[in-house]
């Protein structure tokens, strides 16, 4: 069986029964604007999804870091066993005892919901089935079509009230009241929403004034729907605020194309030696510092996030997406040993961009 069209003509749900009813196993890819979502069928029950990635497990990878599961330094070391063996990233992990098999079946369940929830608020794109050998991973578990679908789309209709209270998830949370005082209020916000009380607790705890929305739902790892749900609780039970920072660095669509991987290398070399002439071109700024800032400390900053910037986009055309955390970039470019990574909040979106954004100390 080979199945293909536009979701326009024939929407995702139906794609899922038509596959479930006739209990085939293969491969759906959903493609819309560059980005490509994989979902494996196992006898018409949903196996595992992912973000297609150009390295293999790769998706995989990006949510382990996301999550906090997997150090860069650990998946550096399964990377270069696979080298050897050439077995896949989930069997590696195990054998090296990198990962527990309980994050690992969290973190890969994790994976598959989230790229089901993406895929479901889709309604354009192109989609092709093929019928296919389907090996299981060693996390992998099917769970029903009928399920999935049914799980999916009560998602997607939740979710457009849910983006009334948080539409940005680049925005930063911050406590608006000290621990004692959450948890006087996390029956009440509970019974409100509906979100268990533990969910609402690992929320409030990362959301710390330097994280992201994004990056707190992702250490939580309760996925996007739910994660945003929970904030929204907290939020609107007076916990939490979400803060706008000052953003620095977020590439459009077009700018993500149009830039070779020379381009970016030359910036971060070009960025070592940006800040002296700066200052050489203008030494009044010495003067000015009395005028209510630090101009040297303002050009310092300004270099340090364009090395940063650069360094992510040399990392999307090495490894064909933007790392999902910035951890190991540090180690990829010299260049940013003097950089303050701490300083900054990071967040890689569904569409392929990121947002970068300074956090004032």
């Amino acid at each position: 069986m080979s199945l293909q069209g536009v979701l326009a003509d024939f929407p995702v749900a139906d794609v899922f029964q038509l596959i479930s009813q006739q209990r085939k196993t293969g491969a759906l890819e959903v493609e819309r604007r560059g980005r490509t979502l994989l979902i494996l069928f196992l006898q018409g029950q949903v196996l595992s999804a992912r973000p297609s990635e150009t390295r293999p497990d790769g998706a995989l990878a990006g949510y382990l870091l996301r999550t906090g599961a997997l150090a860069e330094p650990a998946l550096a070391e399964a990377r270069a066993r696979q080298d050897e063996t050439l077995e896949a990233l989930a069997p590696t992990l195990l054998q090296m005892d990198l990962v527990s098999r309980s994050d690992l079946e969290q973190v890969t369940k994790l994976a598959t919901s989230e790229t089901i929830f993406e895929l479901f608020l889709w309604d354009e794109g192109r989609f092709v089935f093929r019928a296919e050998e389907v090996v299981p991973g060693p996390c992998d578990k099917s769970v029903g079509a009928e399920m999935v679908l049914l799980d999916a789309l009560r998602m997607r209709d939740e979710w457009v009230s849910i983006q009334r209270g948080l539409p940005d998830l680049a925005v930063v949370l911050s406590p608006s009241v000290e621990v004692e005082g959450f948890r006087q209020k996390r029956a009440a916000i509970e019974a409100d929403s509906n979100v268990p009380g533990t969910e609402l607790e690992k929320l409030f705890t990362f959301a710390n004034g330097r994280l992201a929305a994004r990056r707190v739902i992702d250490l939580s790892r309760l996925g996007t729907f739910q994660g945003a749900r929970g904030l929204v609780a907290l939020i609107r039970g007076g916990v939490l605020r979400a803060e706008q920072r000052e953003v620095v660095a977020q590439p459009d669509a077009e700018s993500r194309g149009a830039r070779p991987p020379l381009a970016a290398c030359v910036v971060l070399a070009s960025c070592a030696v940006l800040a002296f002439v700066l200052l050489l071109e203008h030494p009044s700024v010495q003067s000015a510092a009395s005028l209510g800032g630090d101009p040297i400390e303002e050009v310092r900053e300004e270099v340090a996030t364009e090395r940063l910037r650069a360094a992510l986009e040399a990392h999307r055309w090495a490894r064909g997406a933007y790392p999902e955390t910035l951890a190991g970039l540090r180690a990829e470019h010299a260049l940013l040993a003097a950089v303050p990574l701490d300083r900054y909040s990071y967040a890689r979106s569904y569409e392929g961009g990121f947002t970068l954004w300074r956090v004032r100390p």
